[in-house]
């Protein structure tokens, strides 16, 4: 048999209807008078010295109580037994419609001893009425819970989605480095690990990046300042006045007696110079940061 969704009988859902139901079924009895209250002998409980339409009133929020006691109860049982074992459909109907008859014996009982007896015929008559009359009143709380529990958990699907959503367009974001023009349009979008070197050429720079392994290139109008500007917060660093190189692509730092050069091990793309200005960081980085 086919398991109800989880959300149905979770334990904030459980304590949301034992409170609804019962307070909807009062408010209902109070405005429209359903039962058979209306019959109540008026010598009853002559030491409440009360009217009789208050007398009516009491009783309903009595009767009232003790249903949400008898949700209250069912419910812990409920929490208790789906702990254990999986409710079904079948189950979990059963399970309600065994509420709804107890609380009709209790309106029932309360009906047939309380109430002027001529009046309301046997007690089968008085059972037969309470039934119908209590599964319309509960049916539509019954009805509006459930409804309200679905929509709150596809509302928090959704929620849960577009945060998945968020966080994915957030990593992809950070996946790839945008490349922009000296306006701030953006001229190239590449993966971080394919970014490679970023050579200035006057007003343009020269963006080297992995297609495959192959090495390309592209021309962009914007100046090695703005591209570092843009890069902060990447491992793409300014290692010479002309010249930015992503660490991730240094296999070898070459001291020579022109200065210091990076080998990438790319085909294609030269060895990289490394300026005394820039030399400091860039060792930091390599010998110390984790890569």
């Amino acid at each position: 048999m086919t398991p109800i969704p989880s959300f149905i009988y979770k334990k904030k859902n459980q304590i949301t209807m034992v409170l609804f139901v019962p307070l909807f079924a009062l408010l209902f009895i109070l405005i429209y008078k359903p039962l058979d209250f209306d019959t109540l002998d008026e010598k009853l409980l002559p030491w409440l010295n009360i009217p009789y339409d208050l007398k009516i009133t009491l009783l309903s929020i009595v009767i009232v109580l003790i249903g949400m006691a008898v949700a209250a109860v069912s419910r812990m049982i409920m929490t208790a037994y789906s702990k254990r074992h999986a409710l079904s459909y079948v189950k979990y109907i059963s399970w309600v419609a065994l509420e709804i008859l107890i609380m009709v014996l209790i309106y029932t009982i309360a009906t047939y001893f309380l109430s002027d007896l001529s009046g309301v015929g046997d007690l089968t008559t008085v059972f037969q009425n309470t039934l119908i009359k209590s599964v319309l009143i509960l049916l539509i709380p019954y009805v509006m819970s459930y409804i309200y529990f679905i929509w709150q958990e596809r509302v928090g699907e959704l929620k849960a989605i577009r945060k998945r959503l968020e966080e994915d367009e957030n990593a992809l974001q950070k996946a790839y480095i945008q490349i922009c023009d000296e306006k701030g349009k953006m001229q190239l979008s590449v993966r971080r690990e394919k970014l490679v070197v970023i050579e200035s050429a006057d007003n343009y720079v020269c963006v080297w990046y992995l297609n495959g392994e192959q090495p390309k290139k592209m021309m962009v109008r914007t100046t090695l300042k703005q591209i570092a500007a843009q890069l902060s917060d990447a491992h793409i660093m300014r290692c010479h006045r002309s010249y930015m190189v992503n660490l991730h692509h240094i296999k070898v730092l070459r001291r020579e007696k022109e200065g210091i050069f990076v080998e990438l091990g790319i085909e294609g793309i030269p060895d990289i110079p490394i300026s005394k200005t820039y030399a400091d960081s860039i060792s930091h980085w390599l010998f110390t940061e984790e890569n």
